[in-house]
């Protein structure tokens, strides 16, 4: 059953996320038209902000998630990365936004809107396989001197704030370890490679500077044959012809003069 709502959280959050997103560009930018990479965001934030808790809220929870974290993330997009510290942050991928923030707002919805009636961990006699067997619905629901029963209340079906405080206090722990820990590999990054990023100058001329080669080293990769271009053959390295219509090698010959006759 856990499982089964957890699948289908994720997919109704996700979603809604995207009609959000897609939403919103239609009616709040000036171009007034969705996007196919706006629509791909709102995925990604529906998808993100739905991970901490897919088995604990219900279906308009998810439906709540996935809206509120691609709509804030939206507005953080357009408007607060425009804004110090974050216009200097070099997010080319938008991370610190669809994967941050929204991370962040999933965490703590689930601290308002966790529903205590989908999951609930109880009490009684577990066999080799780690389920409950042999034990009464009264069993189960009650604590014991060795077990308590568990479950996730949100503020909007108990009144209480522990639950969202509790998301809160993991989430600075979250955010402390991974800043220090990515701190204490960027550092051994740069003992390594004598730094960690390139030169401007390097980084203008990009792959042929770092590497000693292209990935597309001919400016005609993509151009159109014919229309003037050189010709197939050409391109190929066969025939000699400035023209672009050289004929080709004498042993195709003979097979061309076949195929006209």
């Amino acid at each position: 059953m856990s499982a089964a709502s957890a699948v289908v959280n994720t997919n109704v959050a996700t979603a809604t996320g995207v009609l959000v997103w897609m939403g919103m560009d239609a009616w709040l930018t000036k171009a007034r038209k969705p996007t196919f990479l706006g629509g791909v965001n709102g995925m990604i934030c529906g998808l993100v902000g739905i991970t901490p808790c897919a088995g604990w809220v219900n279906g308009w929870g998810a439906l709540a998630v996935g809206a509120i974290c691609s709509g804030f993330v939206w507005f953080a997009w357009n408007y607060i990365s425009k804004v110090r510290p974050f216009s200097k942050v070099d997010d080319a991928l938008g991370v610190v936004y669809t994967h941050g923030m929204a991370g962040l707002l999933g965490g703590l919805l689930l601290g308002i809107f966790g529903d205590p009636n989908m999951l609930e961990f109880g009490c009684g006699t577990l066999d080799k396989f780690g389920q409950v067997v042999n034990t009464p619905p009264g069993a189960y629901a009650h604590a014991s001197s060795s077990c308590t029963p568990f479950s996730v209340g949100g503020l909007m079906y108990t009144g209480s704030f522990h639950q969202l405080w509790e998301q809160f206090r993991a989430a600075i722990f979250v955010i402390s370890w991974s800043a220090i820990a990515t701190f204490v590999i960027m550092q051994i990054i740069r003992f390594v490679l004598r730094g960690l990023r390139y030169k401007e100058d390097v980084l203008e001329i990009g792959d042929l500077a770092i590497h000693d080669e292209e990935a597309f080293p001919e400016e005609r990769f993509a151009e159109r044959v014919g229309g003037g271009a050189p010709g197939a053959f050409e391109l190929a390295g066969i025939g000699a012809g400035s023209s672009g219509t050289s004929p080709p090698p004498t042993s195709l010959g003979g097979a061309q003069s076949e195929n006209r006759t």
